[in-house]
């Protein structure tokens, strides 16, 4: 049974009229009459108001339970306000509990969305395997990282006798670091690249004096690092 319809069954039982029970509840005659109509539904404090009006629980008024039309041994009118009051602490209690748990799960949802831990990164690094040659795309290098895997990440830097530092991120892929840059020929540099894990970097040298041509096609350097 639906809230209107309990609501005009009750008052009836009640023998109240819809101006009596108004003027319990604290509004007009035609509000209750849109209640019990269903063109409207009272908000908490006015159910609250109803219930403690025709002496009866909320679920019972709401249709949720059987509905006791007498009213319960030793009940009297001044027990209102202090039922009303009960109620409320319950609702209040359990309005605190949702908001307590969707807190919880919005704190866990953002522990779970934390940042992996950063990648271990040793005092000493170096590198092996250091190449470079000539490419029509301009000057290839490759060298192989000691650390390597998620959470790092690499850059390069040609230091030339002129002009500021050229520095490239250098992609790992395969086993190693390797790309081409568009270089100058015939110019001398030293090369540098910096091994990072997000927080911490060591710079670690791989050649100097580096320079290349077309004619002959080759990259010459001294090494520094292997």
């Amino acid at each position: 049974m639906e809230l209107r319809e309990q609501l005009l069954r009750a008052r009836k039982a009640r023998g109240l009229s819809q101006e009596e029970l108004a003027l319990q509840v604290g509004v007009s005659r035609q509000a209750v009459s849109k209640w019990e109509t269903g063109d409207a539904l009272p908000d908490l404090p006015k159910l609250l108001a109803l219930a403690d009006a025709l002496h009866m629980s909320i679920d019972a008024l709401c249709g949720r339970e059987a509905a006791d039309t007498a009213p319960p041994e030793g009940y009297t009118v001044s027990d209102s306000p202090r039922r009303r009051r009960y109620l409320a602490g319950i609702l209040a209690g359990l309005l605190l509990l949702c908001l307590s748990f969707f807190a919880g799960m919005q704190v866990s949802g953002n522990r779970a969305l934390e940042d992996p831990p950063l990648p271990e990164l040793p005092d000493v690094v170096d590198v092996s395997g250091v190449n470079f040659f000539v490419v029509s795309e301009g000057l290839s290098y490759q060298f192989v990282p000691s650390v390597a895997g998620e959470g790092y990440t690499y850059q390069i830097t040609f230091k030339g006798l002129d002009g500021p530092p050229l520095t490239f991120d250098a992609p790992y892929t395969g086993g190693l670091c390797t790309d081409t840059v568009p270089l100058e020929e015939y110019w001398s540099y030293s090369v540098t690249v910096v091994i990072s894990n997000g927080q911490n970097s060591r710079a670690v040298p791989l050649a100097s004096q580096l320079s290349f041509g077309r004619n002959p096609n080759a990259a010459t350097w001294s090494p520094v690092a292997d």
